[in-house]
């Protein structure tokens, strides 16, 4: 694995919005949970350009300089706020059909139910395009803000919905909270957290 700290971190700012959007398509692409959501491929290339206006004024939204990575977080004492309009709903149902819809709502629900109400900081996606893992650009991206979570004394959470991503989190400090698993065999999220560690 190449070294993180020789990867470059900038929070990203509007103009970059559809960079991240099309760098979390491309790395959420074969991801399991999108899968169970639609089988149609086009679904991750969709969503995340669609997600990422909601996140932006949160401010912490990260993009790595050699646009190969990038980090959505939501920071303490804010709250996920993703209400899309009747016009991506609309589009939502015309590209992927109603049950795709429904889905996702029960995913939603299923995610606020489980998640902690502690002050910390929320990663709501992280992704590197496919092609470029094992470069450390992981790593720097969720070592920018989990520094940030030591110096704050906070804790951090995330939904993992890769079983092979459990490695990558485990060696940055997060422990598995519990897994649970979505309807109609649906796969599993594995809900995890990392307590703010001694600086």
């Amino acid at each position: 694995m190449s070294d993180p700290s020789k990867v470059f971190v900038k929070r990203a700012g509007e103009d970059e919005a559809a960079s991240v959007g099309e760098i979390l398509g491309d790395a959420f692409d074969a991801d399991p949970v999108a899968r169970w959501i639609t089988p149609n491929q086009e679904y991750p290339k969709w969503c995340w350009p669609v997600a990422v206006p909601f996140i932006l004024p949160h401010h912490e939204v990260y993009v790595t300089e050699n646009g190969l990575g990038a980090a959505m977080w939501v920071p303490p004492g804010d709250e996920l706020n993703i209400r899309p309009g009747l016009a991506i709903l609309w589009d939502l149902w015309r590209r992927f059909g109603i049950r795709s819809i429904l889905r996702l709502i029960r995913l939603m629900k299923m995610m606020g139910k489980y998640h902690p109400r502690d002050n910390h900081y929320y990663l709501l996606a992280i992704g590197v395009r496919s092609g470029s893992k094992g470069q450390g650009i992981g790593s720097a991206l969720l070592e920018n803000v989990l520094q940030k979570c030591d110096h704050e004394k906070v804790g951090a959470y995330l939904e993992n919905s890769n079983s092979l991503n459990l490695p990558f989190y485990q060696r940055h400090g997060f422990e598995m909270r519990s897994e649970i698993a979505l309807p109609n065999n649906g796969p599993s999220l594995y809900l995890m957290y990392r307590e703010p560690q001694k600086i």
